[in-house]
């Protein structure tokens, strides 16, 4: 019975985890992994320049100066326009008088790097919303399961060896002796 015994005991060991950590070093499973495509995203970011309108409202500015003479001049009004104002200088009973109007306009003022696109971002959240994650399938080696089997099978055949012990007698006076309390 001892030697039975033994042999369950020196079973459990050798199909224990280290002769399958040893096996699996020196003979690894062959696993081969497809690759069928391949994303590369490149963190950048994008700078673009910007025009902003500016309004500026149209007034209008009139000056006069009085011309030390003694007799009256006249002298028509000279004009000089571009699309931001118009001005007229005329000098009129001996008065030299000055408008400026300025005109209703827009303006588009350039900002630069008013707009900065990060294009990885960019990319995550227009792309990843549809992507579906599936994680990989666990591979068990094959020594792996016919080893968890052995050691269940060793433990089953002991817990009976053990019953059977107790039954028939063998282990009775040391089960009553924990019984009692020593």
């Amino acid at each position: 019975m001892k030697k039975i015994l033994f042999i369950i005991v020196a079973g459990m060991v050798l199909t224990s985890c280290y002769p399958c950590k040893r096996l699996a070093r020196k003979c690894p499973p062959q696993i081969i992994h497809e690759t069928k495509d391949s994303i590369v995203i490149h963190d950048s970011i994008i700078y673009k320049d910007k025009e902003v309108p500016v309004y500026i409202p149209g007034d209008t500015v009139y000056s006069e100066r009085p011309i030390p003479t003694t007799e009256k001049l006249n002298v028509p009004p000279m004009i000089l326009e571009n699309k931001y104002a118009l001005a007229r200088a005329w000098i009129e009973n001996s008065k030299l008088k000055m408008q400026l109007e300025q005109k209703d306009q827009i303006i588009k003022f350039r900002i630069d790097s008013a707009i900065q696109i990060a294009k990885h971002w960019e990319y995550r959240w227009n792309n990843e919303k549809q992507t579906i994650v599936t994680p990989p399938e666990k591979y068990i080696p094959k020594i792996y399961k016919i080893a968890f089997f052995a050691v269940i099978c060793e433990i089953i055949l002991l817990g009976i060896y053990i019953y059977i012990k107790i039954r028939t007698g063998a282990w009775k006076s040391l089960i009553n002796k924990f019984k009692g309390g020593v």
